[in-house]
Parts: C-alpha cells; sequence; structure tokens
C-alpha cells in the first residue's frame, strides 16, 4: 500500500528531535541558568540617564499610575544578572506597591538573532507574617517554583494599572495585616536584594537551584531545563489573552481550509483556462493563504508559534478538509514566518539591548 508524502509531519517530528536531542547541553550553558549571583548588584538609575526610547516605553505607566495616586520613588537594575529594567511605584495611602520589569536577553538560535523581551506589570504586598501577595500579567510560565511563603495571582490578559489594582486588593484583604512598601531608593534595592536571598535558598531547597563550586553563585538544576523543553512545546505555557488567541485562531483555521477547498480549484481552474500551469496556480494561492496565516499568529501570539501553526493550520486541514498530505510543506512554511514576524515584533519593542535601541 502506498502512503502520500506527508512533508509537514516529517519536518514537524525532525524538529521536535532536534530540539529533545539538543536543548539540554544548549540551557546548562546560558549565563543566566549557570550563573544566578548569591548577592544582587542592585544600581539606581537616574531616570534622566534613560533612553528616549526607554522613557517613551515608561511613559504610559507613569500616567496611568499617576493617576491613582502611585509614584515612581525608584528606577534600577540588577547589574549582575541579565539585562532588565525596573521602575518600582508607591502610593502614601496604600499598602501595596507596582514595579514594572522590562525584561530582554539577546539570544541567538541556530545563528539567528531571537531575542527575549517581556513586560512585566506587577503588584505585590507584604504582610506581617512574611507572607507575600503578588498579582502580575507575566505571560511566560516560570521556571522555578513559587515559594510557600508567597500567593501569585497571574492576569497575563491585563494590561490597566486599575484593574490590576483591584483584583490584587480584593484578593490581599483576606491574607492579614499588611506592611507599608518601601517609600525610598534605599530600602527599595535593599528589599531587593534580601528577597532575592530567601527566593533562592528556597529554590536550593527544592532542587532547582545549587550552589556553584566558586560559593558565589548558583545554578539551575535540569529540573527547571526539562520544564523548559517541555513549556517549548506546551502551546499554553505562554499565557494569553482570549483577544489575543481568537484573530490567531480564526486565521489558522479558515485561511488554509478556504485556500485548499475554494481558492486553490478557483485558481487552478483561471489558469487552466488562461494556458498556465493549473498545479502551480493552486499551490500558489495555497501559500499564500499559510504564510498570510503565520504571519497573524506570529504576531497575535509571539511565543510557541511553530507549534501553534501546527495545532491551528496541519491539525485543521487534516480533520476537516479531507485533503490528503502531500509533498510541500505548507505549515512548515506558515511556522517560519509566523517565527519571523513574531521576532521583528519582539525586536521593535526592545528599549534596553544596545543592538537594538
Amino acid at each position: 500500500m502506498k502512503f502520500p508524502i506527508d512533508a509537514d509531519l516529517f519536518i514537524f517530528i525532525c524538529m521536535v528531535g532536534k530540539v529533545v536531542l539538543t536543548a539540554m547541553p544548549r540551557l546548562r550553558q546560558n549565563p543566566l541558568a549557570s550563573c544566578i549571583p548569591i548577592d544582587y548588584d542592585v544600581k539606581e538609575i537616574d531616570p534622566a540617564s534613560l533612553t528616549e526610547a526607554q522613557k517613551r516605553y515608561l511613559g504610559p505607566y507613569d500616567e496611568k499610575l499617576a493617576a491613582m495616586n502611585f509614584w515612581p520613588v525608584c528606577t534600577y537594575k540588577i547589574a549582575n544578572y541579565g539585562d532588565n529594567l525596573l521602575r518600582n511605584y508607591v502610593s502614601p495611602t496604600e499598602t501595596s506597591r507596582c514595579v514594572i520589569l522590562i525584561y530582554e536577553i539577546p539570544l541567538q538560535i541556530d545563528g539567528r538573532p531571537s531575542p527575549t523581551n517581556n513586560c512585566t506589570m506587577s503588584f505585590n504586598t507584604r504582610f506581617t507574617d512574611g507572607s507575600i501577595l503578588t498579582t502580575r500579567n507575566t505571560q511566560v510560565k516560570s521556571l522555578t517554583d513559587c515559594p510557600t511563603y508567597q500567593v501569585v495571582q497571574e492576569r497575563p490578559g491585563t494590561a490597566e494599572p486599575a484593574e490590576m489594582k483591584r483584583v490584587h486588593d480584593q484578593r490581599a484583604r483576606s491574607m492579614g495585616s499588611p506592611v507599608p512598601p518601601p517609600s525610598d531608593a534605599a530600602s527599595t534595592l535593599n528589599d531587593v536584594k534580601s528577597e532575592h536571598v530567601r527566593f533562592a535558598e528556597f529554590q536550593v531547597s527544592r532542587g532547582i537551584y545549587r550552589l556553584n563550586p566558586d560559593g558565589e553563585s548558583y545554578s539551575m538544576t535540569d529540573k527547571p531545563h526539562w520544564r523548559a523543553i517541555r513549556n517549548h512545546y506546551n502551546p499554553f505555557a505562554s499565557q494569553f489573552s482570549l483577544r489575543q488567541f481568537l484573530p490567531a485562531a480564526l486565521a489558522g483555521m479558515a485561511l488554509p481550509l478556504l485556500a485548499l477547498t475554494v481558492l486553490a480549484p478557483a485558481a487552478a481552474n483561471a489558469a487552466r483556462n488562461a494556458g498556465f500551469p493549473p498545479e502551480t496556480a493552486a499551490i500558489t494561492m495555497t501559500l499564500a493563504c499559510y504564510m498570510v496565516a503565520g504571519a497573524i499568529i506570529g504576531y497575535a501570539l509571539e511565543r510557541q508559534t511553530f507549534i501553534w501553526v501546527f495545532l491551528l493550520t496541519y491539525l485543521t486541514v487534516r480533520i476537516f478538509s479531507g485533503v490528503p498530505p502531500g509533498p510541500v510543506p505548507f505549515s512548515a512554511l506558515a511556522a517560519s514566518v509566523a517565527y519571523s514576524v513574531a521576532q521583528a515584533k519582539k525586536r521593535r519593542r526592545a528599549v534596553l539591548l544596545p543592538t537594538q535601541a
């Protein structure tokens, strides 16, 4: 019995195998995983020294939080760990504080620039028993364990500070007596240092960190590395809102089906009548629709695009179209477009990396 060629499935299996076989050594060598300082070198940054791009990025947060009577008391960075920029906001009438974290890593994947960047807004409240409540909108699932002394509320679809604070306050009211947050730069920086020590010690106790031979840094064990590999193929590892997912899902499912069942046959018929090769016209039309679908998925979701493209374009077509697989890897080409669009969007958003300034 002769089976049809399924180029997309072949490429998918090869890509999965490559990541499983090669990812662990790369993760172990990543400086951010192999050299986590025991003591953070926290440096205050003069707001006047920020670049214009950084000021524009932080400006909307400053305005929205000022309307809530929250004011920046400290802008700082962790000088000995990664490229990041943080700004701490407090209010004279509130027991919570707001932290804006801009985090960027200039990664290279297969020789291609693949910067990772993320901006997280969080509200934090500390209580007299040492516990902490954090409400944040991060879109990336953490590889570390959540400390037993911390309660984390994830709200990836919440972009407005007022809504984030409303959710935070609702939970905080049931957690005990709050402690006023640090209200000046010096106490803020000391708090960051001491909280990192407590967090790292907890990760060591859970087998996530281990002390390096130099006695001055930690490295991640293979436990979080395996989580990273698992998350690479978990489409829900990156958290996103329904507003982000709907256009990606609609484009990924509708455009390939429309191409294969309506547009490609119409293009082939028109080409035949005009004396052109009908198969070439059908393939071109199908490829165009897949590429548009890939671009929309990459722009809307940004992460796990390889998996999402295959789930939305490949499985949908196999389930609903009745069109047999073929030698043209339409989904793989759409995944390549999705990756390129997502990286371009990240590069435009980057404000910390020197090459992106």
